[in-house]
């Protein structure tokens, strides 16, 4: 029978009362474990950190992601809406959207598990929210801030890709993270290139400008 309509099933006795939560968490784990071929528990360890199920540690995953993926969206419509580089407006409400797509997806993944997001804006996202929408701070300078937090795009999008290769059980959402890590490595490129071009321009302006002779 296919997980996933295992799940509901299980979902559907949950929340029409019918199932406790305890007993529905018993029948996950249950689920869980007939995937992966064997009748023993032994948890799921991800990141030094060790989960009862690969369930637990992906809605504890999905948190966090959710989390990073809300504030992105806001940060960058926010600096869409200040933005006074040409070419670069366009991309930026692209980026929020396409984080946005990923937090509701997150979310609805999360559902289909039988379990809810409890993620809210972390502090480092407030502080980059504060930053992308600051009309007083130039667009060069925010993408100097951010590709320098990562200098290789690879590196942004490398816990996600480790974390669903760890997936046995679902596969629904082993796969759903690798796309959404192909997203967040266009994204990082797309703003690695473009300050390295804006970082060339700015260059061949100023040597033009300096006196000759």
């Amino acid at each position: 029978m296919n997980r996933d309509f295992e799940i509901k099933q299980l979902l559907r006795a949950y929340r029409s009362g019918l199932m406790s939560e305890a007993a529905f968490d018993e029948e996950m784990t249950r689920l869980e474990h007939a995937v992966a071929g064997t009748d023993e528990n032994p948890g799921f360890e991800a990141f030094g950190q060790h989960y009862r199920s690969e369930r637990d540690a992906l809605l504890s995953f999905f948190d966090e992601l959710h989390a990073t993926q809300m504030d992105a969206a806001v940060a960058f419509a926010k600096w869409a809406a200040v933005c006074r580089t040409a070419g670069l407006r366009t991309g930026l409400i692209m980026i929020a959207e396409r984080n946005g797509g990923h937090a509701r997806i997150l979310a609805r993944r999360a559902h289909e598990l039988g379990g809810e997001l409890h993620s809210v804006a972390t502090e480092h996202g407030s502080r980059l929210v504060e930053i992308l929408a600051n009309a007083q701070i130039s667009d060069a300078d925010k993408l100097a801030s951010l590709v320098g937090l990562t200098q290789d795009p690879k590196e942004a999008v490398a816990p996600i890709l480790a974390f669903a290769s760890m997936l046995k059980a679902d596969v629904e959402s082993q796969q759903a993270l690798r796309l959404l890590a192909d997203d967040e490595l266009s994204t990082a490129t797309w703003l690695r290139d473009i300050a390295l071009a804006l970082g060339s321009r700015s260059q061949a302006i100023s040597e033009t400008q300096q006196p000759t002779g």
